[in-house]
């Protein structure tokens, strides 16, 4: 019986604790702090690296994505550190390797105690969205010129809509939609194509190489100047191209593409273009 008894007895003493126990919030008492730092006009946006110092070594505590040239956190007291990289025009961070150390004091006790939450961690936007308009002049590389005559088409835009991964430096996969309108004496033809794209950056991003390949249909005007769809005048497409950064989202392209349309005569040409356009 007093066996039982003590069993029962440290039974209850081990499980009271358990429902005796409240639920504890953690609660701190900060400031907020901003962290300043000189903008570049070639970056898009900026990652905030901040380390903090514990047990004889800096480690990571916090990472921010954010378009201003400046944060605002509310750090535990200690020491720390931290680091801006900015990110280009193409979304690659431009190396860096200045910290600024700083510390953190503990609050006094007389202010108003707040609970402090983790803050969002931004993500890397991997994506690249590209709208360009362009001046496009259309030069017949061999056979007969598929407007009907031996002239060079110097009338022509074309508008080019493009997404490609920024996840890397070198020929970052993308896709481009197109559509072009070109006019030579009373003879117009508008060609739609879907590019894949491969595109190549350095010097830090600001520049890049583009290279592309696809295929294309197109309208040509019959004798009566209306718009007819020809089944002859299925293309491919190869191209070249080369960007410059010129803002913060304003672009210049340049480059030429060569449309091989599917025809008996197997016609060809020679297509250099140049204009410009915003990356979103």
């Amino acid at each position: 019986m007093v066996n039982k008894c003590s069993a029962i007895l440290l039974f209850l003493f081990v499980i009271f604790p358990l429902y005796a126990q409240d639920v504890n919030y953690r609660v701190d008492i900060r400031y907020i702090q901003r962290l300043t730092w000189a903008g570049d006009e070639y970056a898009m946006h900026y990652e905030v690296i901040i380390e903090r110092f514990e047990h004889g070594r800096y480690s990571r505590f916090l990472r921010e994505l954010t378009d201003d040239e400046f944060i605002e956190v509310s750090l535990p007291p200690g020491n720390f550190r931290y680091q801006v990289i900015p990110h280009d025009f193409f979304g690659s961070p431009i190396p860096v390797t200045v910290w600024i150390e700083f510390e953190v004091l503990r609050a006094p006790d007389n202010i108003e105690r707040e609970v402090v939450y983790e803050p969002y961690h931004a993500t890397d936007d991997k994506f690249d969205f590209f709208l360009g308009v362009f001046w496009e002049p259309s030069l017949p590389l061999y056979n007969s010129n598929l407007f009907k005559g031996e002239n060079m088409s110097f009338l022509g835009a074309h508008l080019r809509f493009g997404i490609v991964y920024g996840g890397r430096s070198f020929l970052n996969p993308g896709l481009e939609l197109s559509a072009s309108w070109k006019m030579l004496d009373e003879t117009q033809l508008i060609m739609a194509s879907i590019n894949f794209l491969g595109q190549s950056r350095f010097l830090s991003g600001r520049f890049a190489f583009n290279f592309r390949a696809g295929f294309g249909i197109s309208l040509v005007s019959d004798a009566q100047h209306e718009l007819a769809l020809n089944l002859n005048t299925f293309n491919i497409n190869l191209g070249i191209s080369f960007t410059a950064l010129v803002t913060r989202n304003l672009y210049i392209e340049a480059g030429a593409d060569i449309p091989q349309f599917i025809t008996e005569d197997h016609h060809g040409y020679l297509n250099p273009w140049i204009g410009i356009g915003v990356k979103f």
